[in-house]
């Protein structure tokens, strides 16, 4: 089967990879080339975790952490670290803990004064949190460099430079347009092309309120404190702040983000110079909030796609089209399983029931402004 994909980031590249050992002839197109850095999946780490607010993505979790010690038996490195997380938010704090239970993942209930026991350091402040020991760092450079590897020792090639435009469909299987004239034709193309999604989608008459956005991350510390064995924490918005996600990244610091974009992401944006305010309001959380020294290591800019609800669209169409978009701030910590799930539809099989509940058909009727919770 001649597959094509478009977008060489933390869904594309995976999928092109596991469709090549599969014994697929394998064509991959990015404008930017393997996790550039205008994509969304640039950067040394990302979070993986199996907390979730529903049942489906906690499965899904978990399928996930198989694919990932797949993904180093394979690719021969070591590709995430295990740190625990902790759970503090109010809105959501009950869901997550059911859903744990549910499908009976060890986690326990922390009382408001506390967290420091779990999370050297942590400031109480009158919340109680969930501690699920089974989460950490993706290392993401070095998983998508093993993605890469993978694909080109199935004999893979990837294409850097194309912009691609349009997406058509044909008797004789769906063609690929770039702006400069070429076009790939293939047997199936699976979309996975990050903040172009929409735009992509519309050429096949496929309208979904994607919302690109740039945000913005700053690693953290100073030389006595000892971030790289830190857990994970997510923090829930609260008295009008955003909501903080972080993680360690070895070597580098303790990186920390906020739910709130720097700004939307327009055609042709290419500018990805850090925010000073940002950083400043990231650093005054850390001196209330966290024993840590309140310097900043790096900062670093990227996008990421929030869809309609805060959850994937993952879905075939017709013609002999895959799409997975809408990452919504959490796309890489399902990075390897998505590369087994799309090539999955690719090769026509149905979808299960949990990637199911990722379908376009859930979208019809919702209502704008529906909540969601990151956790990139």
């Amino acid at each position: 089967m001649r597959c094509v994909v478009v977008g060489a980031g933390a869904w594309g590249l995976p999928a092109a990879a596991e469709l090549a050992a599969r014994g697929h002839e394998v064509l991959l197109l990015d404008r930017h080339g393997v996790a550039g850095p205008l994509s969304s999946s640039s950067g040394p780490t990302r979070m993986w975790r199996l907390s979730h607010p529903d049942r489906a993505r906690v499965r899904l979790a978990r399928r996930s952490v198989e694919a990932m010690e797949r993904l180093a038996s394979a690719g021969g490195s070591e590709t995430y670290l295990r740190r625990g997380l902790l759970w503090r938010d109010d809105a959501t704090l009950g869901a997550v803990v059911d859903a744990l239970t549910a499908e009976d993942v060890p986690h326990e209930v922390v009382e408001p004064g506390d967290v420091g026991r779990f999370f050297p350091g942590l400031r109480p402040d009158g919340r109680a949190a969930v501690w699920q020991p089974d989460a950490g760092p993706v290392l993401a450079a070095e998983s998508m460099a093993a993605q890469e590897r993978l694909l080109r020792a199935a004999g893979g090639r990837v294409e850097t430079g194309p912009e691609v435009v349009q997406i058509t469909t044909t008797t004789a299987g769906p063609v690929v347009v770039c702006a400069d004239g070429r076009r790939f034709a293939g047997d199936v193309v699976v979309l996975a092309p990050g903040p172009g999604a929409a735009a992509l989608l519309a050429t096949l008459g496929v309208d979904v309120a994607l919302r690109p956005s740039l945000q913005q991350v700053v690693h953290v510390g100073g030389p006595g404190d000892d971030t790289d064995h830190l857990p994970c924490l997510f923090e829930g918005p609260r008295d009008g702040e955003p909501a903080l996600y972080a993680m360690p990244t070895p070597g580098r610091g303790y990186k920390i983000g906020l739910d709130r974009a720097v700004r939307d992401l327009g055609p042709g944006d290419d500018d990805r110079t850090p925010d000073a305010a940002r950083t400043a309001e990231i650093l005054e959380r850390v001196r209330r909030d966290l024993d840590l020294t309140p310097v900043a290591c790096d900062e670093q800019v990227c996008s990421w796609t929030t869809s309609p609800d805060g959850r994937f669209v993952v879905d075939t169409l017709p013609g002999g089209v895959v799409v997975a978009c809408g990452d919504s701030g959490e796309g890489f910590k399902f990075s390897a399983l998505m590369g087994l799930v799309l090539a999955d539809l690719a090769e026509g099989r149905s979808p299960d029931p949990d990637v199911a509940t990722f379908s376009l058909a859930r979208l019809d009727g919702l209502a704008p402004g529906t909540p969601h919770v990151l956790g990139r």
